[in-house]
């Protein structure tokens, strides 16, 4: 199968630290973005907990507060 990826102009240097890293390991550039997606992709998917998800709140009640305060 193949995959062709348009890199725009402002992209650039993304382009040439692939082809530096290819050339400093001596892999094909296919081989190293494919490495790349199988790393990303299973955390990419993952499904977020949320911004503000704060979990679970236990509310105090202004008179468990004040008990409290007096029993110690």
């Amino acid at each position: 199968m193949q995959l062709n990826i348009y890199i725009p102009k402002e992209k650039g240097h993304i382009l040439a630290s692939l082809e530096k890293v290819a050339e400093a390991t001596g892999r094909p550039k296919n081989e190293i973005v494919l490495e790349a997606l199988e790393l990303y992709l299973p955390k990419a998917s993952r499904k977020s907990p949320g911004t503000f998800s704060l979990g679970r709140i236990k509310t105090t009640s202004r008179r468990d507060v004040y008990e409290r305060r007096l029993n110690a």
